[in-house]
């Protein structure tokens, strides 16, 4: 398979920065698990769901499936991008195809930009695909690259869809970070209308406002996840390789999912698209099903984990048990996903989106007003 390079940034020569880069994220990503500020899920846990004590379902008769970007979901939640490239991410990616496998979840790559910068990594996703031939997988690459480098990655790991991340937040703290970010809504457009397979603009954990929504809407995109904080925070992490330049002040930059979420669902509604038109993925801090069901219920189409996954899955130095405990996970989260759905009497993931929220904290004139507009 031969491909072309053409672009200064995509040249072959390695960066020696970019394999130390990555195997730092995980590291950093797992060290960081579960040390958001203690306010960072307020928004979420502020949301209520409006209590149902006489549903008339079964949980035997909920059905999880979703999709997006023409992709089916067994279920309303995905294995998202992490990392990929070096020794130590192959391993990662290879474990998480294994939970995919058996599970049936699609699984999203991290960004594959050393891939095209070093032919000499490319065998290594080559192989995944080959060892496993019935996974979804989704490439993933930044937007300061080429097309035909897009074009190049979906080929490698033969992608059923492919991500283009925005990371201009991370790139700015990173140490050996981009600080152009000129030429990267040619770069979606191009991707959108010229490749075939769909494509899905992603934030690495810093939000989407529904200007950025509007605009990624003009450009053709067709599929959006919001990405938002409360998760895995880049900037934390490339503020702790950073040795020059101290970052910390910006550790709280972005908006949080639920914020994210609710903007792009504005301008998809403002655009007067429907949901089939425009499918909107929430990730980005999510804990637990209640979370999913939350996020679905406010407009989601599905839900994008990542350091759930990267957490369950690095949490043992053997692969078959770290893979046994996340595909057990998995089907844990299943079972409580249908069981919440049950509750709300609900037995389709479209129709939470019709089931009764409320925002606290709230005094009892504000509930009533929620409720009952008084």
């Amino acid at each position: 398979m031969a491909f072309g390079l053409k672009k200064v940034s995509d040249m072959t020569t390695v960066d020696p920065h970019i394999s130390s880069r990555k195997d730092d994220h995980v590291r950093l990503a797992n060290q960081f698990y579960g040390s958001a500020p203690a306010d960072a899920h307020a928004e979420i846990d502020g949301m209520q769901f409006v209590h149902n004590a006489l549903p008339e379902t079964s949980v035997a008769d909920v059905d999880l499936s979703s999709s997006f970007a023409g992709l089916h979901l067994k279920r309303p939640y995905f294995i998202n991008a992490m990392t990929g490239g070096t020794e130590r991410a192959n391993d990662i990616n290879r474990r998480l195809a294994r939970v995919a496998q058996a599970t049936g979840s699609p699984l999203a790559l991290g960004s594959m930009s050393i891939a095209v910068k070093n032919p000499s990594t490319r065998q290594a996703y080559a192989q995944l695909r080959e060892d496993f031939p019935d996974v979804q997988f989704i490439a993933n690459l930044g937007a300061e690259h080429t097309r035909e480098s897009a074009q190049m990655v979906v080929d490698l790991i033969g992608a059923s869809a492919l991500q283009i991340h925005l990371n201009a937040a991370q790139e700015i703290v990173m140490p050996e970070g981009e600080k152009d970010f000129r030429g990267w809504q040619h770069t979606i457009e191009t991707c959108v209308h010229e490749l075939k397979v769909p494509v899905i603009v992603k934030e690495v954990g810093f939000g989407i406002s529904h200007e950025t929504a509007q605009n990624l809407i003009k450009m053709g995109v067709s599929t959006i996840d919001v990405a938002g904080s409360g998760g895995t925070n880049f900037i934390q992490i490339e503020n702790a390789r950073n040795s020059e330049h101290h970052y910390d002040y910006l550790e709280n930059w972005g908006m949080s999912t639920i914020r994210s979420l609710m903007e792009t669902v504005y301008a998809r509604t403002n655009a007067h698209m429907s949901s089939d038109a425009l499918r909107i993925i929430a990730s980005g801090g999510v804990r637990h099903p209640l979370d999913i069901m939350k996020y679905v219920a406010l407009g989601a189409d599905a839900v994008g984990l990542s350091a759930a996954f990267l957490h369950s899955i690095t949490s043992s130095e053997d692969a078959d048990e770290a893979v046994e405990s996340t595909i057990a996970l998995m089907h844990q989260w299943d079972e409580q996903c249908a069981q919440i759905m049950a509750m709300l009497a609900v037995t389709r993931v479209e129709q939470l989106q019709t089931t009764a929220l409320y925002t606290l904290p709230l005094s009892l004139r504000d509930y009533l007003s929620q409720r009952f507009s008084m």
